[in-house]
């Protein structure tokens, strides 16, 4: 099959689908990867258009496709990938691409290939026919087995954990991997009741009787199925035979983020020393889904430097030369990134600046009194910056990201997203606030009426059940009130709108902690849910109280929060606030990146190679190879600030504190294009 598809794709193929499909495909590099009919890897820069070269590549192979009972297999790392592919698929002028969303071809994620063609089928051999492959499902399921018998000592030594969510949570990590010593379980805690050999050898046999229980019943957890898929490999020879006679060609996108195992059972199906056709496209510098929990990443691809890389394309699309120049100076693989925009392109872009000039990347210092200013500065260069027209489409996109967007625990040595906006975690800034009286909640949820409606409601109804705590009003059983009881008994009294009503009023009408009115709403309020016989501690917390203030907030007028970690700007666009994994794959008009920490400060280790001290890690003459702790934190952070500082098409900004940055390297970046400012 391998020779029959050699030459398969023609230069004039290329030239008829470009102007088809509308596509400028002049560079050597592109075209000698859509002609490529032999097993190559490519390394595709940031914006480079590599969804737009996968999907060409396929409605090229789909004219030319003439085996009715052998297909091309598309793989992908996640859900998004694969759509995005689909969906340029299902988009093309080309009828024939559709041919490849059915029999015989296959595009799907990693995880749907491996059910479908291995571990299902396996599974279903074995004459379990009732099949459930979920995470959560499988953890609530084996937490009710506990209750039998035969677990009865696993129960006991398993409640060391905590409750009912730690061991689900537990169950949820016990899948089956294969280790140099063979198949076992992995554990990501241990019971307090296993610190004896003894009892934890038994805990694995028990746990290890659950999880076959569990696979007679055909319940598994997601990560389980590959051992299911490698079994059935290695007792059927001939399985991955088959499989390679059915797809002679595999094309797998987003290689980078594809997991060891993963890797692993895919090189065991498709070998690169065999006749398939496999052709593997990512950017192993925006790997920074490396080792998630006890998982390893792949070393056949994320392994290679540049040098082992059969292409790289390296111009993108998506920026201008300044800004390319900025994000390669952190490419572990030390590519030379361009950009591949036309001067008529950049005159176009320059209509986003507001006078048509080019925009001027920033970096913000900030010192501990200032560190909760930077997003207000940030937003104001935006304004400055930036028309009117495109800060007011609604498809400008403006972002804030950090590497580190955990809650912030008090007293701890932390630097958060949530130290730069307070509001990052509205959630957990709710529950820290605690009112002195009611009053002072229908205050604190009217100020912060912009942040979100149903939550500020909740809080205020739970307000409402401590009212009737402390007068001790109970329901019909003599139990507290929760809010669905609650709700239940004032329908039945048919006072229901009219509760809902009032606690709208109080959410939303300042006129309401006036005096007269909010004696007035207390009295309604207080026949409504039966409150007559008033406790002095209920009297107390419901009284007008002249000197409550609302809660202080350092937010700027021109700055509000919003829902969803938004922030509404008074000139009409919104900035989101995220973590730099949650934004890999997007495009941004303006993106501030700012400094977080996780044992260390990550900007300030990234600040020699941004400054250009340091060649990247990967280079030969990098003084960190005898340094490897250094190295492997260093390598951490310089593939998610590639990935954060590589979102923007016109705006980048920096920031961190201005105690972590030398008068030198200031200057330095100042050399290198930079504006930097202090707040």
């Amino acid at each position: 099959m391998r020779h029959s598809l050699e030459g398969l794709i023609t230069h004039d193929d290329i030239t008829e689908i470009a102007e088809t499909e509308k596509l400028i495909l002049q560079d050597d590099i592109r075209i000698s990867i859509l002609k490529a009919m032999h097993s190559i890897d490519v390394q595709a820069c940031p914006g480079s258009g590599k969804t737009t070269l996968i999907a060409t590549k396929l409605i090229l192979l789909a004219k030319k496709w003439n085996y009715p009972h052998q297909g091309i297999c598309v793989l992908s790392h996640t859900n998004v990938a694969k759509d995005e592919i689909i969906d340029r698929l299902q988009r093309s002028k080309s009828k024939v691409a559709q041919r490849l969303l059915s029999y015989p071809h296959f595009i799907g994620t990693i995880q749907e290939f491996v059910h479908r063609f291995l571990a299902l089928p396996y599974i279903r051999s074995s004459g379990v026919s009732d099949i459930t492959v979920d995470n959560d499902t499988y953890a609530k399921q084996a937490v009710k087995l506990l209750e039998l018998a035969q677990f009865s000592w696993f129960k006991a030594t398993l409640s060391g954990l905590g409750n009912t969510e730690k061991q689900e949570a537990f169950f949820r990590g016990s899948f089956r991997y294969i280790s140099q010593n063979g198949e076992e379980i992995n554990i990501d805690k241990k019971s307090k009741a296993w610190k004896s050999d003894n009892n934890f050898q038994k805990a694995i046999s028990d746990l290890n009787r659950l999880k076959n229980y569990l696979d007679k019943r055909g319940v598994f957890l997601f990560r389980d199925m590959y051992i299911q898929a490698d079994k059935a490999c290695t007792n059927n020879i001939e399985l991955a035979k088959v499989i390679r006679t059915r797809f002679p060609f595999i094309l797998i996108d987003e290689m980078q983020d594809t997991q060891k195992f993963q890797d692993e059972l895919l090189c065991k199906i498709f070998p690169f020393n065999q006749n398939s056709i496999i052709q593997r496209f990512g950017d192993p510098d925006q790997s920074i889904f490396n080792s998630i929990g006890t998982e390893e990443p792949n070393q056949s691809f994320n392994g290679k430097l540049r040098d082992q890389m059969d292409y790289i394309i390296h111009k993108s699309h998506r920026f201008d030369g300044a800004l390319s120049e900025k994000i390669n100076r952190l490419s572990f693989n030390e590519i030379p990134l361009e950009t591949e925009l036309t001067e008529t392109s950049l005159l176009d872009r320059a209509q986003a600046h507001i006078s048509g000039n080019k925009f001027t990347h920033t970096i913000i210092l900030f010192n501990d009194d200032t560190c909760e200013k930077v997003i207000e500065y940030f937003a104001q260069i935006i304004s400055n910056q930036f028309a009117d027209k495109y800060k007011k489409d609604k498809k400008f996109t403006v972002k804030v990201v950090g590497a580190v967007g955990a809650e912030i625990t008090p007293d701890k040595d932390q630097f958060r997203l949530g130290h730069y906006w307070p509001d990052f975690d509205k959630a957990k800034s709710k529950v820290n606030f605690k009112e002195s009286c009611f009053i002072d909640a229908v205050r604190h949820c009217q100020q912060n009426s912009s942040i979100d409606l149903a939550d500020n409601y909740k809080f205020l109804l739970t307000c409402i059940l401590k009212i009737m705590r402390m007068s001790n009003i109970t329901d019909d059983d003599g139990r507290n009130f929760t809010n669905s009881t609650l709700r239940e008994y004032l329908i039945k009294k048919d006072s229901w709108a009219r509760f809902r009503k009032g606690l709208f009023y109080l959410l939303t009408e300042t006129e309401a902690t006036q005096l007269i009115r909010w004696v007035q709403a207390c009295s309604i309020l207080s026949s409504l849910i039966g409150l007559l016989d008033i406790s002095a501690e209920t009297r107390e917390y419901m009284a007008f109280n002249a000197s409550s203030k609302p809660m202080r907030t350092e937010q700027a007028p021109t700055l509000a929060s919003s829902k969803d970690n938004t922030i509404s700007h008074v000139d009409g666009f919104h900035i989101e606030l995220s973590t730099i994994h949650a934004v890999k794959g997007e495009t941004h008009d303006a993106t501030l990146v700012v400094e977080t920490k996780n044992h260390t400060f990550d900007m300030q280790a990234m600040l020699p190679y941004l400054t250009g001290e340091l060649p990247s890690i990967a280079h030969p003459n990098s003084n960190l190879k005898d340094k490897p702790n250094s190295r492997k934190s260093n390598k951490v952070f310089m593939r998610q600030f590639y990935v954060a500082m590589s979102r923007p098409r016109h705006l980048l900004c920096l920031a961190l504190h201005a105690d972590r940055i030398s008068d030198e390297q200031t200057q330095l970046l100042r050399e290198s294009g930079w504006q930097v400012e202090t707040i």
